[in-house]
């Protein structure tokens, strides 16, 4: 977080129509959300013949409130979904998230 001249926190500011990407940090295990040129989350992740796990997904604070992890979310379901990849949840913010957007589910595995 940076301090202003004021000596006040400065709020984070982008260009609303500044696009999020996501892409795969697979040497990592982690899908990375990317605004500007900074990674502004990430979703950590286990990949394996059969499926793929969702571990953890992580915003960084001065990001919260933006969408980024929804977009995370999105991005990597419909990819898991392109490539026939069952999807296990552990990641407790995508298990509510999925609560939410049901419409979502698809490829979704309840357990091992």
């Amino acid at each position: 977080m940076s301090i202003g001249v004021d000596g006040l926190p400065e709020r984070h500011a982008h260009d609303p129509e500044e696009r999020i990407a996501v892409r795969d940090n697979a040497g990592a295990r982690r899908y990375e959300a990317v605004r500007g040129g900074e990674v502004v989350g990430i979703m950590i992740y286990e990949r394996t013949r059969r499926r793929i796990e969702l571990i953890h997904t992580v915003t960084d604070p001065e990001h919260r409130g933006e969408g980024v992890a929804s977009v995370l979310v999105r991005t990597v379901l419909a990819e898991a979904r392109a490539a026939a990849l069952p999807v296990l949840v552990i990641c407790p913010f995508l298990e509510s998230w999925l609560q939410r957007h049901p419409d979502q589910a698809d490829g979704v595995i309840a357990e091992d």
